[in-house]
């Protein structure tokens, strides 16, 4: 099932979660093509009937995202002293607050409150 988002940006911004390119910073398509528009352009008729409009701008967006699509956070598996969170799979901003507070306990107190035990780097062990 496809996972699309939008908002309101001076107009509105649509966009694809589910899909992409395996790259890296220097290796990313810039360009978005018809195909592509003429997508976001069918959904928005489907969904948003009357949003649809002239585009003004496109947009590639990049992140990491995990096998899983959850984000990562554990201790260095030589450095317990040392904590870190990655892999927040394009909706990691929205745990901000919480990710640093986790964070922080983990490396002052070597535990946290918070249930993130199955965010850890070990579930992709074999």
């Amino acid at each position: 099932m496809p996972e699309y988002y939008g908002m309101p940006d001076h107009g509105i911004k649509i966009g694809r979660h589910d899909i992409g390119e395996v790259c890296t910073p220097d290796t990313v398509r810039r360009d978005v093509d018809a195909d592509e528009i003429a997508m976001f352009m069918a959904v928005l008729e489907r969904h948003l009937p009357g949003a649809r409009g002239q585009v003004t701008s496109t947009l590639t967006c990049l992140y990491t995202m995990t096998p899983d699509k959850h984000f990562v956070i554990d201790k260095h598996p030589h450095d317990p002293r040392v904590v870190y969170a990655c892999g927040f799979s394009g909706h990691g901003f929205k745990f901000a607050p919480v990710m640093g507070e986790v964070l922080a306990d983990l490396a002052m107190h070597g535990r946290t409150d918070q249930p993130v035990d199955f965010l850890s780097a070990a579930r992709f062990s074999p």
